[in-house]
């Protein structure tokens, strides 16, 4: 019989979860591969081990050298399609064909035993993730798991939701499962975020009101009242939407917004772009205070607010794909010029017709394509005793360039 290199899901821990076709791979591999527990919990008895540590060149080399002259199991924790070592495998060594066991998982574990079915449910890991925007997720989702690892653990989500936006969300956090010294604790963020817990753990989040954000829909162009206000100028609804348009955002978008204001369009932003980061500066310090509240309305936690000037206070390591400029302070060539690396889309606001210049002046230096240049004219209905009368807002002019 040929000698197979086989990905066996172990399950969650204990080895009375082993599916019986992964035993049998254990039982008759001549090599078995696997983090140290893991190896001490399926038996090894007198055969070869590989243990698995930050090192997986030496996992690889072996496979690589001995596939089809022995038989080789690789334990894989939980389920072989979950956050699974053998996906990185079967990546890294495409010429060996791998047989795959599937196993139950941590997260199946825990999911029968709170009774939560699968359908809705949202599947992310904090394992090398540290900028994660676990509220952002929470918000969108009715129920979360969070599998952990290194320093983000069960605290580490807990302290992200440990707000009144996040008051009625419930926690449960599962440790060792399936071992003797297991434990299911569930709590508010606040209770949770007082615990400690051993490094094997889960993270459910469930979630009854994802609609008790100000914003639940879609669409961009919130209405200026889901908003503060004060006597900080606000970009209003309709050209948001427009500029939202313009700067075609994506859910992992890294954007550099330039003149936060109010805050609107900051908002607007990291509603889009969830998964990915908004940072921006503001030099008004009523401002920065304004939209620091409204960031925390919506319980944003992919917004870095800068207080300062562009661009001589923006970090000098900063990677984005989008630019949005809605205020320069006279710096337009300036900032252009500091960011215009490929691939970058710019898009700039402008109620000068000096700042339009400078702006498509800037765009065309340094080789921006598809330059588009639109002017928003709008009125809105305002209530005249009986009737209604149409009045006009500052025209607006957008500019919208990519660097390809």
């Amino acid at each position: 019989m040929a000698c197979k290199t086989t990905i066996a899901g172990i399950g969650p821990g204990d080895p009375a979860f082993l599916i019986p076709a992964a035993k049998k791979a254990i039982d008759e591999a001549e090599v078995l591969i696997g983090g140290k527990r893991n190896l001490e919990d399926c038996g090894v008895g007198d055969r070869e081990c590989i243990i698995i540590d930050k090192n997986l060149a030496k996992v690889v080399e072996f496979i690589a050298a001995n596939d089809g002259k022995k038989n080789i199991t690789v334990l894989a924790s939980g389920d072989t399609g979950l956050f699974s070592i053998g996906s990185y495998l079967r990546k890294v060594l495409p010429d060996v064909d791998f047989t795959v066991l599937p196993g139950i998982s941590s997260l199946q574990y825990l999911m029968a035993k709170l009774d939560l079915k699968w359908n809705e449910l949202k599947i992310v890991t904090l394992h090398g993730h540290d900028d994660l925007n676990i509220a952002n997720i929470v918000a969108r989702n009715k129920t979360t798991a969070f599998f952990t690892g290194g320093k983000n653990n069960p605290n580490t989500v807990a302290k992200a939701l440990n707000s009144p936006l996040f008051d009625h969300v419930v926690l449960t956090v599962g440790e060792n499962l399936s071992y003797e010294n297991e434990r299911i604790l569930s709590g508010t963020a606040a209770e949770i975020a007082e615990k400690d817990f051993s490094d094997l753990t889960i993270v459910i989040v469930e979630n009854d009101r994802i609609d008790a954000n100000p914003w639940i829909y879609e669409t961009p162009g919130l209405p200026d009242s889901a908003f503060l206000r004060d006597e900080v100028p606000m970009t209003k609804s309709e050209i948001r939407a427009l500029i939202m348009s313009k700067l075609r955002l994506k859910r992992d978008s890294e954007i550099l917004e330039i003149g936060a204001g109010s805050g609107s369009c900051t908002v607007e932003m990291a509603l889009i772009a969830y998964e990915g980061k908004v940072t921006t500066i503001e030099k008004n310090p009523a401002a920065v205070d304004l939209c620091r509240r409204n960031i925390d309305r919506f319980g944003l936690d992919n917004i870095e607010l800068i207080a300062g000037s562009a661009p001589e206070d923006i970090p000098d390591d900063l990677e984005i794909d989008r630019l949005f400029l809605g205020g320069s302070g006279g710096n337009m060539a300036e900032i252009i010029a500091k960011y215009a690396k490929k691939p970058l889309r710019v898009v700039a606001s402008a109620i000068t017709l000096e700042t339009v210049g400078e702006t498509v002046d800037a765009l065309n230096d340094h080789g921006f394509e598809d330059i588009e240049i639109i002017q928003a004219s709008l009125a809105r209905s305002k209530k005249a005793g009986s009737k209604h009368l149409m009045m006009a807002l500052n025209p607006i002019t957008i500019i919208s360039g990519e660097l390809k």
